[in-house]
């Protein structure tokens, strides 16, 4: 007798696919799974051209039933589709048909007053994101104060539509129609007034600069928000600093954030930040390598009175000390990620550690090691192509020379062993750093990556091992 899986049993197991080709293959196999399967292909809709949106929009005119999936929608247009502004305009008038949309994001495009009159009709938007989009005059009347339920707004290099008006009246109209914003993300170098969002917890913003976040901070965002942010991203880009403005190396500035519990951004900014957040979770050091231990030990310590349960930096030369620093001085820690450049830990140092030093951590459930490639070398006088049988070749010679394959190993037998002594121990995983060279060249790097580790193949190793 053959068993009939129900329709609630095939609906859950397409629910855990979550790549969209292989729903699409999944969908194309029997007239039930286009049935069961299709709605879960339509919870997240891309649409890369405008053919694309109109195709779609089409086929949704037939299924009423359908446009009631869709939670998150990508409109992911070319650059150059300027020409294409009256087609985007009525695409973007149609997505009013998206009833149950909870996510929105436009990447290049031209919007019209067309995207500001689909906002109130988005009656479940909660996330919206504009990157690198160009929007026409917002109107002069103030839409009311519960127009919009959007939580989050993401702002990337947005752009007036015609040079008659200024970014900031863009920001003013969006904060006045989204007044429910938690979490505002913007990557444009010129503040923004957050006078409008007396509820933003969260924000994410781009500067030149260490004394360029200073500024912002103290002059823009802290006097408004300095005792509500709970979340803090700072990226300090590559942009040269204004060559007006005082050097990097000040005396330390106290940034007070009292309910900061998640900090992004560069070591100097986090130093100014320690002293008060008394209350920080979370600490990501993003911008730069730190290049002495004995910076990264005096940055651990300064962190060893926060009930830190995430941290990760990296640090130019790899030294022991600094892990079993954060073992010792940071007891409430469960996530470590942990960067570095030059030399790497010994093969006994890592078998040991979870031995000896990852149970001072009873809740550690996540440890990552990587290797970060050092800067590429300048170009060797021949270059070298490589072809499609894995092989390179010198241009001028033609003579070919075996690829270099990167050597691979498994950190499975390390899990196997380290969960006995730590428990919560889920993931661990190390991409390790080896130098090579190859005649007529300077030396370089290259990093394998060895897989995250979950119970199951844990638990397969370790009975292989008692076998």
């Amino acid at each position: 007798m053959s068993f009939v899986a129900p329709n609630e049993i095939w609906i859950h197991i397409f629910s855990f696919v979550r790549e969209g080709r292989s729903l699409k293959s999944v969908i194309l196999t029997c007239h039930r799974f286009h049935d069961l399967a299709l709605p879960e292909l339509l919870q997240r809709v891309v649409w890369t051209s405008v053919q694309k949106a109109e195709t779609h929009m089409d086929f949704l005119e037939t299924q009423v039933a359908l446009r009631s999936v869709t939670r998150e929608l990508v409109l992911n247009l070319p650059k150059d589709s300027y020409s294409q502004m009256d087609r985007i305009t009525e695409i973007v008038n149609r997505m009013a048909i998206f009833v149950n949309l909870d996510t929105l994001s436009i990447i290049y495009g031209y919007l019209t007053d067309s995207f500001y009159n689909l906002l109130p009709r988005l009656p479940r938007l909660t996330h919206l994101s504009l990157t690198a989009c160009h929007l026409a005059r917002p109107p002069t009347n103030i839409p009311g104060p519960t127009s919009s339920p959007v939580t989050h707004l993401t702002m990337n290099h947005v752009t007036p539509l015609f040079s008659s008006f200024h970014t900031h009246t863009l920001y003013e109209y969006l904060f006045a129609a989204l007044p429910h914003v938690v979490a505002l993300t913007h990557t444009d170098l010129h503040p923004v007034s957050a006078a409008q969002l007396p509820g933003l917890t969260s924000l994410s913003i781009a500067c030149s600069s260490n004394d360029h976040v200073i500024a912002m901070l103290v002059k823009y965002y802290l006097p408004r928000l300095g005792g509500t942010l709970r979340v803090l991203h700072v990226n300090v880009g590559k942009t040269l600093p204004d060559p007006h403005a005082p050097g990097e190396h000040l005396d330390q500035i106290e940034l007070s954030v009292p309910l900061l519990r998640s900090f992004t951004g560069s070591l100097y900014i986090a130093i100014c930040l320690l002293p008060s957040a008394t209350n920080l979770s979370s600490i990501r050091i993003i911008n730069g390598f730190i290049k002495k231990t004995q910076e990264a030990l005096v940055f651990i310590e300064a962190c060893s009175a926060l009930p830190l349960e995430e941290i990760e930096f990296g640090v130019e030369d790899w030294d022991d000390e600094v892990l079993l620093a954060i073992l010792h001085r940071l007891p409430s820690c469960q996530h470590i990620r942990l960067f570095f450049h030059f030399s790497e830990p010994s093969d006994d140092f890592l078998f040991n550690l979870g031995i000896q030093y990852l149970p001072l951590l009873a809740k550690l459930h996540t440890l990552h090691v990587y290797a970060e490639p050092a800067p590429p070398p300048s170009p060797p006088a021949k270059h070298f192509r490589r072809s499609l049988a894995g092989e390179e070749y010198t241009e001028d010679s033609k003579q070919r020379v075996p690829a270099v394959i990167p050597e691979e190993e498994s950190c499975v037998e390390y899990l196997a062993v380290w969960k006995r002594y730590t428990p919560a121990l889920r993931r661990v995983q190390f991409v390790k750093g080896r130098e090579w060279k190859r005649e007529g060249e300077r030396a370089r790097w290259f990093v394998w990556n060895v897989p995250e580790v979950d119970d199951r193949s844990v638990g397969r190793h370790a009975d292989e091992g008692a076998d």
